[in-house]
């Protein structure tokens, strides 16, 4: 009996212990949150290794020049200059939480990111961001960067995203700003059309590539399923997937089990818009159906009861038949 009670004291004990970890996941990782912007009002500002005057020199910001500020650390301001992390002394920086600032490009940095219409988990989700998508930044709104990603003006999260570039209106960059210097409009109004027919313009192909696809299956939603079926007269499911790749210059393999063997694997956390997504004992052993993932937890396929639709891979069907993914793309 005194061994159990033992035990069971240990195990309690165990239990609060646990209940003090921290989770670490991305999603509340504060660190990388950029609280704003500021901008230097000395004629030459030290960046140092750690908040003192003692610590080390790393660089030198010019006057109107522009930092990322990450943090308030007493009377300093950890920041991002230049691509480099260091402390400022906040005197000397002019800080803004929401403000316009033409930072160039950066890349997103985790899987399938939420795109919104506005600086919060409120507002309307637009599409989903792949890592290393690229998003040109053009202000910031309470630890949120406002962007242009393909072909939008949105908000993402700013821990969701690297900056790759030094700010354009910074000595050190070697492009100029299209839109803002200071925070405030150079008379280009923002949009994308402007940023397109401009020189800071960079595509991001493989989105690109991945949307066109899925834009050319969802145009046979409604087709019938046909055995062996494809063509637009009527598809099977890994012939709708063989169907619409070819489309775009890629050859796929004929069956859902061949298909399996081309690409790369993929896991289900890490799925991508564009992905193929394959289901085991639809109909029989082993791989029988193929999709293809089109972001938010939704794949469009060639069902055999209702055609070519588009389905939730939450739904407890396809959730229990779920056998992988690959990435051709």
């Amino acid at each position: 009996m005194k061994l159990l009670k033992n035990t069971v004291c240990v195990a309690l004990a165990i239990l609060l212990m646990a209940a003090y970890i921290p989770i670490n996941t991305h999603a509340a990782d504060t660190a990388s949150l950029k609280s704003g912007v500021g901008f230097v009002t000395a004629s030459s500002l030290r960046m140092r290794s750690a908040p003192s005057t003692q610590s080390t020199i790393l660089a030198y910001a010019g006057k109107g020049e522009i930092v990322i500020i990450l943090e308030r650390v007493g009377n300093w301001h950890r920041v991002l200059y230049n691509l480099q992390e260091g402390y400022m002394h906040s005197s000397y920086l002019d800080t803004a939480a929401v403000e316009n600032a033409e930072l160039g490009y950066g890349k997103v940095n985790y899987t399938a990111v939420n795109m919104r219409t506005g600086p919060g988990t409120s507002y309307t989700r637009i599409g989903q961001s792949k890592q290393n998508d690229l998003c040109y930044i053009i202000g910031i709104n309470k630890q949120w960067y406002k962007v242009i990603w393909n072909d939008q003006i949105c908000y993402i999260r700013s821990d969701y995203l690297n900056l790759t570039e030094y700010p354009y209106e910074n000595k050190a960059s070697a492009k100029s700003p299209l839109f803002f210097r200071g925070g405030k409009s150079i008379g280009t109004p923002v949009s994308v059309a402007s940023l397109k027919n401009s020189r800071n313009y960079i595509a991001n192909q493989n989105t690109s590539k991945a949307d066109q696809i899925i834009a050319s299956a969802k145009k046979y939603i409604g087709v019938s399923y046909v055995w062996g079926g494809t063509s637009p007269s009527g598809f099977d499911c890994s012939g709708l997937v063989q169907y619409v790749f070819k489309q775009h210059g890629i050859s796929l393999n004929r069956t859902t089990t061949t298909q399996y063997q081309q690409g790369s694997f993929v896991s289900k956390a890490g799925l991508q818009p564009g992905d193929l997504v394959f289901f085991q004992n639809t109909y029989t052993t082993g791989i029988s159906h193929v999709g293809i993932y089109i972001g938010n937890n939704e794949f469009i396929h060639a069902s055999s009861s209702k055609g070519v639709t588009i389905s939730s891979l939450s739904n407890s069907y396809w959730a229990s038949h779920y056998y992988g993914a690959r990435r051709v793309l």
